[in-house]
């Protein structure tokens, strides 16, 4: 996979209901540059002499038939990838390269496109949006696309690089008619107990998605050969001159033009490598005078692609509307807001919306007031919080019966208490996060900094 490349874009923008002005929004596309394969040229020939020896150990174990090279192609590929629990992103990947099927030194993909890169054998499917917040997280697993047996895998290789460096950690598995796929530059760690002569089903789990061996972002690289050892690219179209037919039980379209995410953020996000610079400053809670940032991730987004956003105040009535227009193709895109919220509410529950290709998506965020919280009735909250900032404790006032939720910035659970009267955050690392009391039937929410 190749060096990330960010470029900086304006959205455009027609404004409908205003009720105040917005800043200057941005985004643009994430792209890869075309300068070196996925697999150095020294671990390819490991990995052959691998797979070579392997096989030959497993045959004479029985455990493979050599003869299956006779049988015919009965292969038919699931998407070899999923979201795990707990990942709340519409769509959580983009295809950016496929194989390249020019022999001399120009690019051609099945498509008779220019996806790909000089001599690339595989399909690779980053991670989208936020890759490094999803390898962190192990968000998105590797799962076989049809099943087969392991006749190798290699772990404990380095996983978190955005250079070309070292091998990476990967699982092969040969099927049924003597195909064998390759899943590469997997979690170190992640992958499957199950060992070399072990048979997998289809869609089992083989590992976590991540950027071990030559790599420069979290994606898969998936490679296919027949049972002659012919490299094989999944895709049907009219430029393939591999094989005739699609090896995918349901081929996915050539762009699949997708909202992958909608957000909101504390502050503009940082797309970055490694995962050290990358900052997604998700948040789902905002205080009165507040700037909240919006910003939309596209998988696939087509020039001309129409997309008409709305904020809605709790009671679902539109406080702002516009449209954002795409001016370009782009693979991998995303596009930014930001609007002061208004001091006096209303506070509650609001909506990011985005109508895209005739789908509505809305994703949900508070809006608190940082002095007291109204309740339902109108009468002021009695519960209170404090100290805050904190070093160790926080002390709780109110209903004895009360629940106490405290979350990272991105919304994730770090603690939960019932009836207490004081929240022990001695252990948690400084930083700041989300306290949220609800008692008497009332819910304060409100930033917690941990110093």
């Amino acid at each position: 996979m190749k060096r990330l490349v960010l470029f900086s874009m304006f959205a455009f923008l027609s404004i409908g209901l205003f009720a105040q002005e917005f800043l200057p929004a941005g985004g643009g596309e994430v792209l890869y540059d075309n300068q070196s394969n996925c697999v150095s040229d020294d671990e390819r020939s490991r990995i052959n002499k691998m797979l070579s020896d392997n096989r030959a150990e497993l045959i004479a174990k029985g455990i493979i038939d050599n003869q299956v090279k006779s049988k015919s192609k009965v292969v038919s590929f699931d998407w070899p990838l999923r979201k795990a629990n707990g990942l709340t992103f519409n769509g959580y990947y983009s295809t950016t390269n496929f194989v390249d099927l020019n022999s001399s030194s120009g690019l051609l993909d099945y498509n008779c496109g220019n996806r790909t890169y000089n001599g690339h054998k595989g399909t690779d499917i980053i991670t989208w949006p936020f890759p490094w917040y999803m390898y962190d997280n192990d968000f998105v697993e590797v799962i076989t696309a049809e099943a087969g047996i392991i006749i190798s895998k290699t772990d404990g290789r380095a996983d978190n690089h955005c250079s070309f460096i070292g091998d990476w950690n990967a699982i092969y598995v040969e099927h049924s008619d003597g195909s064998i796929a390759w899943y590469g530059h997997m979690k170190r760690n992640s992958l499957t107990t199950k060992k070399i002569g072990d048979s997998v089903s289809k869609g089992e789990y083989l590992g976590v998605v991540a950027s071990s061996g030559y790599s420069t972002t979290p994606h898969l690289h998936f490679e296919v050969y027949d049972a002659s050892g012919k490299l094989v690219d999944p895709y049907s179209g009219s430029c393939n001159n591999l094989n005739s037919t699609s090896w995918w039980a349901d081929q996915r379209g050539y762009r699949e033009s997708t909202l992958n995410a909608l957000l909101t953020h504390n502050a503009v996000p940082v797309h970055g490598c490694p995962g050290t610079n990358e900052a997604p400053n998700i948040s789902n809670v905002f205080e009165k005078g507040d700037i909240l940032y919006l910003a939309t991730y596209y998988q696939d987004q087509l020039n001309g692609d129409v997309s008409n956003l709305k904020i809605r105040y709790p009671d679902n009535s539109i406080w702002q509307s516009w449209t954002q227009t795409s001016n370009a193709t782009y693979t991998s895109s995303w596009w930014y807001w930001q609007i002061p919220l208004p001091n006096n509410g209303p506070f509650g529950t609001w909506k990011f919306e985005v109508e895209y290709n005739g789908e509505i998506f809305t994703h949900e965020f508070d809006y608190v007031s940082t002095s007291t919280t109204v309740t339902e009735s109108g009468k002021e909250s009695v519960i209170s919080i404090y100290p805050n900032p904190t070093s160790n404790i926080v002390y709780i006032k109110s209903a004895s019966d009360n629940t106490v939720e405290i979350t990272d910035m991105q919304g994730r659970v770090l603690m939960m208490q019932e009836n207490v009267s004081t929240v022990d955050v001695s252990n948690l690392p400084i930083g700041p996060y989300f306290i949220t009391v609800t008692a008497g039937g009332e819910k304060v929410v409100k930033k917690l900094m941990k110093i």
